[in-house]
């Protein structure tokens, strides 16, 4: 009889305690000022393509429209409980490996193989907002905008092949732009100080691509997969 008091003496107790440390536990508050974010995506641009007419065959069309990417984003001090504003800064790069092989039918049946590497940078901040949608802060949507600054690098290596031997031309080109950007998500926190969700963003810039192609917009909108860190 003493053991089956003790027994529920001692079960009271731990569900007490275990309520009173999931009323108080830090897991129940986000206090974090600061984060760092991680984003892996990708983004889709509405029409990034450069013209390799480097050879003595027909020029080809390279498609860079869609770019896998990887950043980060960091916030400064946060304003407010629930609502919250602030400052963030981020950065972004994409980059894309391609091969082409095609038989060139105006150059006199010429064999062309085409290796391209593409590589983009970007640094981007301004204003952002953040929303925790329960009191836990356990849920919370944001919101950014504000200038950008990108920077973009193409490489390409033409081989020819036919009657009269192999040859090899290079292009090469870099460019330098601004523009501006605007990005959304939604995260769950999934422990004390970090939270993983889905992001947007897109992006309204000028490249001026002159040797290849002349002035390109670059309009485009990613999504990421993105974790996040209080500290």
């Amino acid at each position: 009889m003493r053991c089956s008091t003790l027994m529920r003496t001692g079960l009271a107790v731990g569900m007490l305690s275990s309520h009173t440390f999931a009323q108080h536990h830090p897991y129940d508050e986000w206090q974090e000022g600061y984060t760092a974010q991680a984003l892996l995506g990708a983004v889709r641009f509405e029409n990034l393509k450069i013209t390799d007419d480097s050879g003595l065959g027909d020029p080809k069309e390279i498609d860079l429209s869609t770019l896998p990417q990887l950043g980060g984003a960091w916030s400064t001090l946060s304003i407010g409980t629930r609502f919250q504003y602030g400052l963030e800064a981020t950065f972004l790069l994409g980059f894309r490996v391609d091969k082409i092989n095609y038989i060139s039918a105006g150059g006199g049946g010429l064999e062309v193989s085409i290796s391209t590497l593409f590589w983009m940078f970007d640094l981007a901040g301004g204003p952002y907002i953040n929303l925790f949608l329960d009191p836990q802060r356990r849920v919370r949507m944001y919101g950014g905008a504000g200038p950008l600054m990108i920077y973009a690098d193409y490489r390409s290596e033409r081989e020819e092949s036919g009657a009269g031997g192999d040859t090899t031309f290079d292009q090469n080109e870099s460019a330098f732009g601004m523009g501006v950007y605007a990005r959304a998500g939604l995260e769950y926190r999934i422990h004390e100080r970090g939270m993983l969700g889905l992001g947007m963003r897109g992006q309204w810039a000028h490249l001026d691509f002159a040797g290849v192609g002349g002035q390109t917009k670059v309009i485009g909108m990613a999504a990421f997969a993105t974790y996040t860190a209080g500290f």
